[in-house]
């Protein structure tokens, strides 16, 4: 098990509610390499490190959106109901900070017409409060109380409160945290380069034992949002939003307007007080060239630890291993699945800095992690030829390896070139072990708060397994879950997808072979060819 480290306390000034750009305090590395290290790093090489840049959410800015027109009823979003005469908040009166200037606060980018169909009756009645569940919000019931009153008495529209980062630089991976309980549903949405909002993606928790503390924080999987320069996260509790208008003079958002739902209350105060957006900034590695494989003996090549710019000096532990490996658990990384074959690098470089500095593993959890173009990646420190304990799976991170693959597997399958390359790296794993990819998984459960076995007892699972059959967590998704039987079969020698999926086959790249990983253009590595 891996041990967090203590974490520096970050003081930022208050910023109003205002839809604004505004800098972030950047929290940086200064360590250098750990003593006792059993590999070489190669200091030659120019690599920037992982910034990661943390602001509580009451300090960000406070867009507010039609529910209806901004896409947050489809994602099973609606408002609660609202009293036309309530004003919990006055009006906000008090100077800006120096430097933000006021805006309105109604978001315009949802669409034109945000306006007239937020009164519409069709509008409200989309709008009635819908209890939904994250995994499927379009099979929810259809509420049969009224309409919630979407204006208050003076006429101001009441909307959603969505928060909204906004940066000049591109804002690549987002994630969130808190160090203290909050229960809350978090979806995101960015702007892409064409001025248009993504639909909203559910942000996954990561499965975490006991009550989260400075010392050990709990968050979600960090989304990859690559060039996006804003975006917005809407908070909410059984299928109901913040409210929020503009204030009396048009300028600020005044949350929490006119509700009295004990959930959105609950929601207001705890979730806005306690989260942490959190802005990871990795750098690619274009400037290392396109030798980046690593021959793993008997077994497929891989993206090692040095070659995909691992910076060894944010680690705060050595390698903890196991006496024996016993089984596989497979995960996703629950992030974006629009991702180029060099993002993939980036993508990788920020879990690592985010699992190790931000949530305190000291490290990457997973062992392995693969990507939809069939890249494999050396996740933890020590060597994919040791039993090296990961972050991976809470009660059962002992006597097995974690392998991830990198995409949200709930919106979509696994490619041919990702199964593939994940049951190449199995087969080799297990068979290096002497385990039968067929087989079972005895393992000992070392208890954990959001795990399927009491402590003590023993599991009796497939070898190679999802997260969800040990942990209560929808990992690796309800797609990935389903191609764990194509998983199983290549790791036991069969023979893989005849061909590969266009989406895995990077523009101007040849043909892959049947069942290897499509290659990819430089600096990504080339394709692996299957393992004898």
């Amino acid at each position: 098990m891996r041990y967090p480290r203590p974490k520096h306390s970050i003081a930022l000034a208050a910023i109003a509610a205002a839809v604004v750009a505004s800098p972030f305090a950047v929290i940086a590395s200064t360590s250098g390499p750990q003593a006792g290290d059993t590999r070489l790093v190669d200091n030659k090489q120019k690599i920037a490190n992982t910034e990661i840049e943390q602001v509580p959410l009451r300090e960000l800015p406070a867009a507010i959106l039609d529910v209806a027109s901004s896409g947050l009823a489809a994602a099973g979003v609606a408002l609660p109901e609202i009293d036309p005469d309530a004003f919990p908040l006055p009006d906000l009166t008090v100077p800006l900070p120096k430097g933000i200037v006021p805006s309105a606060s109604r978001d315009s980018s949802t669409t034109e017409s945000s306006t007239t169909e937020s009164s519409s009756p069709e509008t409200t009645s989309a709008e009635a409060p819908v209890p939904t569940t994250e995994s499927d919000p379009a099979s929810a019931p259809t509420s049969t109380t009224p309409p919630p009153v979407t204006t208050m008495r003076d006429g101001r529209e009441v909307g959603a409160a969505v928060t909204h980062i906004v940066r000049e630089d591109p804002i690549k991976m987002v994630a969130f945290t808190w160090d203290r309980p909050v229960d809350v549903d978090l979806k995101l949405r960015a702007k892409q380069p064409d001025g248009k909002w993504s639909p909203w993606t559910v942000l996954e928790q990561i499965s975490k034992g006991g009550a989260p503390s400075a010392e050990k924080p709990a968050g979600t999987e960090p989304v990859w949002v690559g060039d996006a320069r804003e975006v917005q996260v809407a908070a909410s509790k059984d299928g109901l939003a913040i409210p929020a208008a503009e204030t009396q003079g048009g300028d600020l958002a005044q949350l929490a307007v006119g509700s009295a739902s004990e959930i959105v209350t609950k929601l207001a105060e705890t979730a806005l007080n306690t989260l942490k957006a959190t802005l990871i900034s990795p750098e690619g590695l274009l400037s290392l060239g396109s030798s980046l494989l690593s021959p793993l003996t008997g077994g497929p090549q891989v993206v090692a630890r040095q070659q995909w710019g691992a910076d060894e000096g944010i680690r705060c532990s050595q390698p903890v291993y196991s006496p024996q490996l016993k089984g596989a658990i497979v995960h996703h990384t629950a992030g974006s699945n629009d991702y180029t074959p060099q993002q993939s690098i980036e993508i990788v470089r920020g879990i690592y800095a985010y699992h190790a500095q931000s949530l305190n593993w000291c490290d990457i959890g997973y062992n392995v992690l693969v990507d939809k173009y069939g890249q494999i990646f050396e996740g933890a420190f020590g060597g994919l030829d040791r039993n090296v304990e990961g972050t991976h799976t809470g009660g059962f991170n002992k006597d097995t390896v974690g392998l991830s693959f990198i995409g949200n597997l709930e919106e979509v399958p696994p490619t041919a070139a990702a199964v593939a390359a994940a049951g190449r790296f199995l087969r080799w794993r297990l068979g290096k072990a002497g385990l039968n990819p067929a087989g079972t998984a005895n393992l000992r459960s070392e208890g954990f708060a959001g795990t399927k076995f009491a402590a003590g007892t023993q599991s009796n699972l497939p070898m190679i397994s999802g997260h969800r059959d040990y942990n209560s967590t929808s990992c690796p998704g309800v797609h990935g879950y389903s191609a764990l039987e194509q998983v199983r079969a290549l790791a036991g020698g069969a023979a893989p997808a005849p061909e590969a999926t266009p989406e895995a086959t990077p523009e101007g790249a040849p043909p892959a072979e049947p069942g290897a990983p499509a290659p990819a253009p430089a600096p990504a590595p080339e394709a692996a060819p299957p393992a004898a």
